[in-house]
């Protein structure tokens, strides 16, 4: 006899019964579920992880392997990306899969609406699967309320995660056709769509749970209700379900370690490890290998000289010797190289202020070298009141920072705090000091060699779920004059597994993009990039950038850009055009057929200082002849680390486009600095793209006028920590 619906909500009311009737305890804390994201077992809670979190998944419960990984942007937003194997389900035909099981690829989110208070609970809204296959796709809004030692969560879903369907759809009000829910693709060829047409459509489903911080602390018990019918299994048609209650235990080894151990649908086991660390806020590792800032070397000078040095600079025009005895110009330049990170270009003289103009190639915060410059000056020099940095990056002059040198004494003895010493930093546009004599002007350090370990990997295919190559890469770069060079890379295969690398994505596009295949099976040893570069300042706000050479392991050709960016302004504009042609499957130095134009206007903008969020809109033609726009959305961190997505679309239909509908994927871009013990300016990216197509396909380009110029920022500059 069928389940009324007031039947089927008993469950879960028995569990906010459960839930409520708790003593009064520790706060229960946030933890992952099996699908990635805050969660019990397989349902989603309205919590949110800590800001900044970063977190990997990787559990089984049979006929699932799922690997999560989850970002916390910001503290109401939650966005994951996952694969699911799928055992004794192939990946498509048995010339296509070989023995590899079905992979499915999705991603999803989740928006907290409102924060728990005294008498309300948290609630949020989330999709499942929403750039995947559909085969998984939910929309539910759940809600969440803490007592004492119990966290109790109460939801209601469409499609996967409340396919019990326990009432019917009340949007059928608004439309028939939110009464039934279309049945997922499962066709290789038509997954990655964004799953509009199923949105909100079918019955739906109760969900919920709760969990309890038990007197030992690591370890907390979770009981919930499935909202899953698993009658209706994509790909396996049913599972057997002896129960809808699902127990299960989170330990705690560690911090950032650990595991999950359930039982679910009443007759399986499932299991889990979470590895959770806080890039976002995590401090910086200390560098014990970078040099030793110089002691600075006491001068008569009173907190009173230092406070009216911070408010009216000097303004005496005097070009006499400022050399302390014993010291040099080239000598100093060279510490300013070794210990600032500056690769000074010339330093001049305006009355009782030091102008060194460089290049940063050390240090990745803008303080770290100006206080460390500051300290040279300040125990080479007399009568210097202020020292002023202007960086330039690739001979472009970027911006100026000048520091106090009486304030700097006076806060390195303790006399001024840290808010009183930032009243003497100073951040401006280049060329805004007076000029000076020139008192050193650096021969130009004509050539440049280095050596370091490539990696690449392709997960998620049917070949195997993960394809990699380590190789060893060489670069080098000779520099005509400061403003143009010439780069190339070498890189040689030391190891991979591409022999198992045999499908190629099916098109109907130019293939741009999906004869990735060929270019890394083809040579052992390939010219990723041979590229002549020259950049050009070409007005106060305005940059130019012109290329030609082989850009990419796919493109080579001719092109330029055009950067506007207002001094201090969150916003920018650029714009590229290019005339490319495609590489040889070798990758050396001849061409096949196919050549093209592409390019975009770039609109940059950078929003808020307390919680900077970088978004970027291009517009314009992809590789493959395709007209459209890609948005990109990134929160920075103060200290550096970087969360984002992307999503692309263009004039070409779904069906052309293929496997994935549009292009879109989410990243994380770590400073090397975080866990190196010396100080590098380099970034590692994690970048998640569900599939790669022709469609949407950008070009690849070594070099950005609107990376090159980031101190024109100054909330990038003010956000930093100080000296």
């Amino acid at each position: 006899m069928p389940r009324s619906p007031v039947h089927r909500l008993a469950p879960a009311a028995s569990l906010l019964a459960l839930a409520i009737s708790g003593s009064l305890h520790a706060e229960v804390p946030v933890t992952q579920s099996v699908w990635g994201g805050a969660g019990l077992l397989q349902n989603p809670t309205a919590r949110m992880a800590p800001e900044g979190e970063l977190s990997f998944v990787a559990s089984h419960t049979s006929p699932y392997s799922r690997y999560n990984f989850s970002l916390q942007p910001f503290p109401w937003l939650e966005a994951s990306f996952r694969y699911i194997n799928v055992a004794g389900v192939r990946y498509g035909p048995d010339d296509l899969s070989g023995d590899q099981n079905y992979k499915d690829k999705s991603v999803d989110f989740k928006l907290r609406l409102w924060e728990e208070s005294r008498w309300l609970p948290q609630v949020a809204f989330g999709m499942r699967d929403i750039g995947g296959t559909g085969l998984f796709s939910s929309e539910y809004v759940v809600a969440s309320k803490r007592f004492g030692q119990f966290d109790a969560s109460l939801g209601l879903a469409t499609g996967y995660l409340g396919s019990n369907g326990d009432f019917a759809n009340p949007l059928r009000w608004i439309d028939d056709r939110f009464s039934t829910r279309p049945p997922a693709t499962s066709s290789v060829d038509n997954a990655g769509r964004f799953g509009t047409r199923y949105l909100f459509r079918g019955p739906v489903g109760v969900f919920g749970g709760v969990s309890w911080q038990t007197p030992h602390d690591p370890l907390l018990l979770k009981l919930e209700y499935d909202g899953h019918d698993y009658d209706q299994e994509p790909r396996l048609k049913s599972l057997p379900q002896d129960s809808r209650i699902n127990l299960g235990l989170h330990y705690r080894i560690r911090p950032g370690v650990q595991v999950m151990l359930g039982w679910e649908r009443g007759n399986e086991l499932s299991a889990a490890l979470v590895l959770r660390g806080n890039p976002g806020h995590g401090t910086v590792a200390a560098h014990p290998l970078d040099p030793k800032r110089e002691p600075l070397v006491e001068r008569a000078a009173s907190v009173e000289r230092a406070m009216e040095a911070a408010t009216a600079p000097s303004t005496a025009d005097t070009t006499a010797t400022v050399l302390l005895p014993g010291e040099s110009w080239p000598g100093i330049s060279s510490r300013l190289g070794r210990n600032a990170g500056i690769d000074v270009h010339d330093i001049s003289v305006a009355g009782r202020e030091l102008i060194v103009r460089g290049n940063q190639t050390r240090y990745r915060r803008t303080s770290e070298g100006l206080d460390r410059a500051a300290r040279i000056v300040a125990n080479s020099t007399d009568d210097i009141d202020w020292v002023t940095v202007e960086f330039e990056r690739r001979g472009l002059p970027v911006a100026q920072s000048s520091v106090s040198l009486d304030a700097l004494r006076a806060y390195d003895r303790g006399d001024i705090d840290l808010a009183t010493l930032s009243r003497s930093v100073e951040l401006n546009p280049p060329g805004s000091s007076r000029l000076g004599t020139v008192v050193h002007d650096e021969p130009l350090d004509r050539f440049s060699f280095q050596m370091s370990p490539g990696f690449r990997h392709i997960m998620g295919g049917p070949d195997g779920f993960l394809l990699y190559q380590l190789s060893a890469n060489t670069s080098a770069e000779w520099r005509f004059s400061r403003n143009t060079w010439v780069a190339g890379t070498v890189s040689a295969n030391l190891f991979d597994n591409f022999d198992k690398f045999k499908y190629d994505a099916p098109s109907k596009l130019p293939r741009v993009r999906t004869d990735m295949r060929k270019y890394v099976t083809t040579s052992e040893v390939t010219v990723p990039l041979l590229q002549l570069t020259h950049a050009r300042s070409m007005g106060r706000d305005l940059y130019g950038m012109a290329y030609a050479g082989l850009f990419e392991s796919m493109f080579g050709g001719v092109g330029g850009e055009m950067l506007y960016r207002p001094f201090g302004e969150p916003w920018a504009v650029s714009v590229d055009v290019n005339w490319v042609k495609q590489r040889d499957f070798d990758q050396h130095f001849s061409f096949r057929d196919y050549e093209t134009g592409t390019g975009h206007a770039t609109f940059y903008y950078s929003f808020d200082r307390e919680r900077r969020v970088h978004a970027s809109l291009a517009a314009g033609r992809y590789l493959a002849g395709d007209w459209g726009a890609t948005l990109t959305l990134a929160r920075v961190f103060d200290n550096g680390v970087t969360m984002g997505a992307w999503a692309t679309r263009t004039n070409v239909s779904s069906e052309e486009f293929g496997e994935g509908s549009f292009d879109k994927g989410i990243f994380v871009t770590i400073p090397f600095d975080h866990v190196l013990p010396r100080s590098v300016p380099g970034r590692f990216n994690l970048v998640w793209n569900p599939l790669v197509r022709d469609g949407g396909a950008r070009l690849s380009r070594p070099y950005s006028l609107y990376g090159m110029t980031g101190e024109r920022d100054w909330r990038s500059f003010f956000n930093e920590p100080g000296f």
